[in-house]
């Protein structure tokens, strides 16, 4: 390989992890966590802002992950559309959402995800909100707190 491209390509590389570490980008500790969290998951209970969520309402609440969407849906009613982010390297783990549509369009959602097997479990703040830093959601914090469980299980 010529010499001058070898260079020109590791500085163009390193400028691109660099732009990515910058922007936040996905750490791969987290590609294991990613997997993980791929598929359809039912809501088992949340706390919005303090207050539980009636069990009727929660039981309707659907989550659907794929490696790059993050889709809540109630009764087949998209309730919020996004891409996601994860860094394992935090403690917790963070989570940050980005709507794709409406006023969410664009607007980071920051929070904190644990996976345990069948179980998930994200608190999060919505876009201008900041990001929560246990799992829990106490009046006047605008935390959502959700417990979820792998659809089918």
């Amino acid at each position: 390989m010529d010499p001058y491209l070898f260079v020109v390509v590791t500085v163009c590389l390193m400028a691109a992890a660099v732009n990515a570490s910058a922007n936040g980008a996905t750490t791969r500790p987290a590609d294991g966590d990613a997997s993980k969290l791929q598929g359809a998951w039912t809501c088992v209970s949340a706390v919005v802002d303090g207050k539980p969520l009636p069990e009727k309402v929660a039981a309707q609440l659907k989550l659907v992950l794929t490696a790059e969407r993050y889709r809540t849906e109630r009764e087949g009613e998209v309730l919020f559309d996004s891409t996601y982010r994860l860094d394992a390297e935090q403690d917790p783990k963070w989570i940050e959402m980005v709507g794709t549509e409406g006023d969410a369009a664009g607007k980071p959602a920051l929070g904190i995800y644990r996976v345990d097997g069948d179980t998930l479990k994200i608190c999060y703040t919505m876009p201008g909100g900041k990001r929560p830093k246990d799992f829990e959601s106490v009046a006047g914090s605008g935390a959502y707190c959700v417990t979820w469980k792998r659809a089918g299980k």
